[in-house]
């Protein structure tokens, strides 16, 4: 019975591992871009401040909402802005977030440390945009949503940063992601990265290693990632 019950559970392994769907690391990075370069058109309907229709505090990443994040990576009203807006619990694609823009809903959601308390009970219905983690699911292609958490689940992980290659990961446990996109010095010190910033939007930035190790960051492989 024993071994019968294993058979099954490595069965099901098997079957799991399959749906995944593989990706270049090339496609990783189109879809990344994507979201970084996307326009849109806003209006003051996709500012909110307050509570939604079902009582979930939202804060859009608008110049009021950015928390001292400065005013170029906050997104403007009655402007053409560009990236994607940051929402807790996000997992729009571009397409889908300007639809819901048009459709007059909050424009992405910033991250608080009672949101990471109450988990998905504070994802707002009434808001369009993506996280960190969907962000880094929606560049994979992966099969189900991952996340901080649970990332590894489907990663390998890299013995050192100086192994991280374009659409790998650095992955900080019950925080943040971000994706590897190049080496912008031969000691690799600095890097480039993209990310769906948690009071912001989607986005490229420069990031030291050695102060994202010091942070708990820890480089991560996609399973899945190839070429």
């Amino acid at each position: 019975m024993i071994l019968r019950i294993t058979a099954a559970v490595y069965f099901l392994a098997l079957v799991g591992f399959a749906d995944a769907q593989s990706i270049t690391r090339a496609e990783a990075l189109r879809i990344g871009e994507s979201y970084i370069q996307h326009r849109w058109q806003s209006s003051a309907k996709n500012v909110l401040h307050g509570k939604d229709r079902k009582g979930i505090e939202v804060h859009t990443p608008d110049r009021e909402g950015g928390r001292g994040t400065p005013l170029d990576e906050c997104w403007r009203v009655n402007e053409e802005n560009m990236g994607v807006a940051y929402k807790w619990g996000g997992d729009d694609t571009p397409v889908s977030f300007s639809s819901g823009i048009r459709a007059g809903k909050a424009a992405g959601d910033v991250y608080t440390l009672e949101k990471r308390r109450l988990d998905d009970a504070a994802v707002s219905d009434n808001a369009v945009g993506i996280d960190c983690s969907g962000f880094i699911c929606r560049c994979w292609k992966t099969p189900k949503r991952y996340s901080t958490s649970s990332l590894a689940d489907v990663c390998i992980k890299l013995n050192s940063p100086s192994m991280l290659q374009s659409a790998d990961i650095m992955n900080q446990r019950r925080g943040h992601v971000l994706m590897f996109v190049k080496w912008l010095d031969e000691e690799k010190k600095r890097a480039l990265f993209y990310e769906a910033a948690p009071f912001s939007k989607t986005r490229a930035t420069q990031r030291d290693i050695n102060e994202l190790v010091a942070d708990g960051f820890v480089p991560m492989r996609y399973r899945h990632i190839r070429g």
